[in-house]
């Protein structure tokens, strides 16, 4: 019997999406590629960081001096995009 994948869906919500459209091209394509490695990955919470305090619950997902805010529902194999931006900015800015 082979093996089954299990892939997990991205979806990007309306903040997310807003604050991706405000970034550099070169960043937008880093991005882009790390969700992809998120969405083929068997455990993608291997790669980020479970947060605490406000935003429980949430997982963060570092790249360069970028973060991904993102909540996973490991049921449904779903990641929420929820924000995206700067290190030194994204939890003061981000609204969950």
């Amino acid at each position: 019997m082979g093996l089954i994948m299990t892939n997990y869906k991205i979806i990007r919500t309306s903040p997310f999406d807003e604050h991706f459209k405000k970034l550099d091209n070169s960043v937008k394509i880093l991005i882009l590629k790390y969700l992809k490695k998120l969405e083929n990955s068997e455990n993608p919470k291997a790669y980020g960081k479970e947060l605490s305090g406000n935003f429980a619950g949430l997982y963060r997902f570092r790249v360069n001096s970028y973060r991904i805010i993102s909540k996973i529902e490991d049921d449904k194999l779903i990641i929420y995009a929820l924000a995206v931006g700067k290190r030194s900015t994204i939890y003061s800015r981000c609204k969950i």
